[in-house]
């Protein structure tokens, strides 16, 4: 039993490292292969930035278990990588407003709501 206690105080540590890379990767592959990040939402990589660099401030104070300050730290250089690789790769803008779909959804209606959302027949007994 002292063996599989050693082995996992010496592996988890590891794992929790490792962990960004191994999870991020995948996705800046993807995305340097087909050279596009249409469909990719910039926002992840800003909030994991903003969630490392919090986590990283945070240590001094706490001082929290090494393992998860340097997997902090690992994780702000993969988002910085995701977020270069993303915006390389972004496709060009077109001229297309976002919801010019559901602007003329609103004048069709006349409604004033989105594709009829939450409006319901009024039913009467």
């Amino acid at each position: 039993m002292a063996i599989l206690s050693t082995l996992m105080g010496v592996f988890a540590p590891i794992f929790l490292i490792l962990s960004p890379f191994t999870s991020y990767t995948d996705q800046i592959l993807s995305i340097h292969r087909t050279r596009t990040s249409a469909g990719f939402a910039l926002d992840i990589p800003g909030i994991m930035l903003t969630a490392s660099i919090l986590k990283i401030f945070y240590w001094p104070g706490a001082r929290y278990d090494m393992s998860l300050l340097v997997q902090a730290f690992l994780m702000v250089g993969v988002q910085m990588t995701l977020l270069k690789v993303a915006l390389d790769n972004r496709p060009a803008w077109r001229g297309e407003r976002p919801f010019t779909e559901m602007g003329k959804s609103l004048a069709e209606n006349g409604t004033g709501r989105p594709f009829d959302f939450w409006r319901w027949k009024q039913q009467r007994p």
